[in-house]
């Protein structure tokens, strides 16, 4: 299919809002995975948005609704985000749990 940039634009917006995930869209708008990941790049350069390094795992990133939860669970919310810091302060991460729980480290990643 052939959009004009105005709505490759508003592609982007949807999948860039999470209105859409970008395999949602690419069904949607019958185009690749790609070019959705494209037009999400193009509606944030219309809108000078600086440019997220690894946008294709970003877009299918769901944010949970805060607003819906309750004290206990954000306050559990807020702490796991600080181990997350904590973690990529000292250079690495955590994969799984349990028995799978694996480190990684972030010594070759770009984390800037």
């Amino acid at each position: 299919m052939f959009y004009t940039t105005l709505q490759r634009i508003d592609i982007g917006r949807k999948v860039f809002t999470h209105e859409m995930t970008k395999s949602e869209a690419a069904k949607e708008f019958m185009v690749s995975e790609q070019s959705i990941v494209n037009y999400v790049k193009e509606y944030m350069k219309a809108n000078k948005i600086s440019v997220i390094p690894d946008v294709d795992n970003v877009l299918d990133i769901k944010t949970p609704n805060y607003s819906e939860m309750t004290k206990d669970q954000l306050i559990v919310e807020i702490m796991k985000k600080d181990i997350e810091v904590a973690r990529a302060k000292k250079g690495y991460t955590v994969k799984g749990g349990g028995k799978t729980k694996e480190f990684s480290s972030l010594k070759d990643a770009n984390t800037k």
